[in-house]
């Protein structure tokens, strides 16, 4: 039984190998067309990682680069937008995000927001969510500690230590939830035509309110029959079709 075990064991490892390796061979070659010039062969080689399941920020980083020098912005930002769920706080990534940002035709002033919103938004994200993540492990790895040795030595510096570690545990969780609420309940795409026209209902006979144009984020509020109702960051909402767009 132990031997058969272990030949299971062998033949899921080979096979992860086998599937690896196709995935570093993909990524190796794109690197090396978008070197050489070669932008189209680049993107489809990174397109193959992706089509296999990886999410990488590597990956939609270089594809941001790759379709910036294609000249389509639409998808140069979608791509950036995707690293940056990885990537967050990433320089390179920020500075050509930044860069993308300027051939946007759109330039959309977002809603002042309430100071308590900006101060707990900018509390939450000055560190990236893996390392609040691990850091809450490790602060309840902590309070564990020390409460065996309360058990075992029931001395007052050990209440101490763990009054502190929950008061920080539950810093850090608090944190961490309010990013996972915030990823989960936040819905966004990237308009990738060139100029799409926005409704005010979901129907072909909806009257135009605005105009948006490729390589502009929205928030999507909703979804009905084919349509998306968006809202963009100056508080204008309305309908488009759910191909206009790519989701990030």
């Amino acid at each position: 039984m132990l031997k058969f075990i272990r030949t299971v064991c062998l033949l899921l490892f080979n096979l992860q190998l086998l599937l690896a390796q196709p995935v570093e061979v993909y990524f190796e070659q794109g690197n090396r067309a978008y070197s050489e010039g070669k932008y189209q062969d680049a993107a489809d080689l990174y397109h193959k990682i992706i089509e296999k399941g990886v999410a990488s920020g590597e990956v939609y980083f270089n594809l941001g680069n790759t379709y910036y020098k294609l000249d389509q912005i639409g998808k140069t930002i979608l791509y950036y937008e995707k690293a940056q769920q990885y990537l967050e706080g990433d320089p390179a990534l920020e500075q050509n995000m930044k860069l993308a940002s300027l051939k946007v035709v759109d330039k959309i002033e977002p809603i002042p927001k309430l100071f308590l919103e900006e101060w707990w938004n900018a509390v939450t994200h000055i560190f990236p969510l893996t390392i609040i993540a691990w850091l809450s492990y490790i602060l309840f790895f902590l309070i564990m500690i020390f409460a065996a040795f309360y058990l075992l030595f029931p001395k007052k510096i050990f209440i101490r230590a763990i009054w502190i570690f929950v008061t920080l545990f539950v810093i850090a969780l608090s944190f961490y939830l309010s990013r996972i609420y915030q990823f989960e309940s936040s819905k966004y795409g990237v308009i990738l035509a060139s100029k799409v026209s926005v409704v005010s209902e979901p129907s072909l006979t909806g009257s135009e309110v605005f105009i948006i144009h490729e390589g502009t984020k929205v928030a999507i509020n909703r979804e009905i029959d084919g349509w998306f109702e968006i809202s963009l960051a100056d508080g204008k909402t309305g309908w488009l079709k759910t191909n206009d767009l790519e989701l990030i």
